[in-house]
C-alpha cells in the first residue's frame, strides 16, 4: 500500500503548540489493502472495556461470524460504576510487567491466579440477571452474532497495566489449549493506541501470540483522536481495512444502542464520547497486521 507519510498538507499538521486546528483528511485510507482472514476459524478478542470490540471491530466480527467462525471475547474490565479491587503485587514490579516471552515459554506464570474463576464462560457461570451480560448479549444479537463465548477477568477500569501478567495468563488459558491453532486468530488493541488499558492489553496479546505462534490482528481506537494518515507513529504499511456496508454500519449503531439500553441508558457514554460515530472515520474498520 501507499506510504501515507507526507500525504497531508502543512495546513493540517499540528501547530507550534502541538494541537491540530483541522482534522486531517481520511481519503488516503481508501487505498488500504483489504483484511480477509480467510483461514480464521476461531477468533479470540481481547477487549479492555465493555463494547470496545463492537465499536472497533464489529464489522469484522460479523463477517467472521457469518462464515461460522467461533468467537471468544475476553472482557478485561468492568464498567467504571462497578466496584472491583485493584490487584496487588509483591516485589519490585508493581506494574506487573516483569515477564518476558522466555518466562511464558518456561512456565514462569504458572503461579498466577487461575483466570477461570473470574473469566469463565459467561454462558455457564454468570447469573442470568447480570446487567453486563444482558447488555453484551443484546449488543451481539443486534450485531448479528448468535453465539459468542464470553470470558471476564473483572479488572477495574484503568487497572489493566497493573495486572498485565494476569492478562497474559488469561489469554494464554484460551489460546494455549486451542484444538485448531492454525485456524486461530487473536484480535486486540494496538499497543501504541494511546490509552493505558488498550496498550497494556495489546502488549499482553503480543506476548501470548508470539509464544504460541498465533496470528495477531490489532485494532485502532484511541489513535483516531490523535493520529492521521500522516502520522509517523502509526505503522501504516501494516494497515488493512474492512469495508462496511450500510447494513453493517446500521447494525453497529443498533448494537451500541442495545448495549446502552440494556444498562438503562439512552445514549452511549464512557469511551465513545470523543470518537466520531464511535469508531474509525468513514465506512471502514482499520487494523494493523
Amino acid at each position: 500500500m501507499a506510504d501515507f507519510d507526507g500525504a497531508v498538507g502543512a495546513e493540517h499538521r499540528p501547530d507550534a503548540a502541538g494541537s491540530a486546528a483541522v482534522r486531517p483528511p481520511w481519503q488516503e485510507l481508501e487505498s488500504l489493502r483489504p483484511l480477509t482472514l480467510r483461514s480464521c476459524r476461531r477468533i479470540v478478542v481481547v477487549a479492555p472495556h465493555p463494547r470496545d470490540e463492537i465499536r472497533a471491530a464489529g464489522g469484522l466480527l460479523r463477517r467472521l461470524g457469518s462464515r461460522h467462525a467461533e468467537v471468544d471475547v475476553l472482557s478485561l474490565t468492568e464498567r467504571p460504576t462497578r466496584s472491583c479491587p485493584v490487584p496487588s503485587y509483591d516485589g519490585d514490579d508493581p506494574a506487573g510487567r516483569g515477564f518476558t516471552l522466555a518466562d511464558l515459554m518456561a512456565g514462569a506464570l504458572d503461579d498466577l491466579p487461575e483466570p477461570d474463576d473470574a473469566a469463565g464462560d459467561a454462558g455457564d457461570d454468570a447469573p442470568s440477571d447480570d446487567p453486563d451480560e444482558a447488555a453484551a448479549e443484546a449488543a451481539y444479537r443486534a450485531l448479528g452474532l448468535s453465539v459468542v463465548r464470553r470470558h471476564r477477568l473483572g479488572l477495574p477500569d484503568g487497572g489493566v497495566a497493573q495486572a498485565e501478567a494476569d492478562v497474559v495468563a488469561a489469554i494464554s488459558e484460551i489460546v494455549g489449549f486451542a484444538d485448531d491453532p492454525e485456524g486461530l486468530c487473536v484480535l486486540a488493541p494496538w499497543s501504541g493506541d494511546g490509552d493505558d488499558d488498550h496498550e497494556a492489553a495489546g502488549r499482553a496479546a503480543e506476548v501470548v501470540t508470539a509464544a504460541y505462534r498465533v496470528r495477531l490482528v490489532r485494532w485502532l481506537d484511541r489513535a483516531w483522536t490523535w493520529a492521521g494518515p500522516d502520522s509517523s507513529e502509526v505503522p501504516w504499511r501494516r494497515a488493512r481495512q474492512v469495508l462496511l456496508t450500510d447494513t453493517v454500519i446500521a447494525r453497529k449503531h443498533a448494537a451500541s444502542a442495545a448495549f446502552a439500553a440494556a444498562l438503562g441508558r439512552t445514549t452511549p457514554e464512557g469511551h465513545d464520547d470523543d470518537l466520531p460515530e464511535g469508531w474509525a472515520p468513514g465506512p471502514r474498520e482499520v487494523f494493523l497486521v
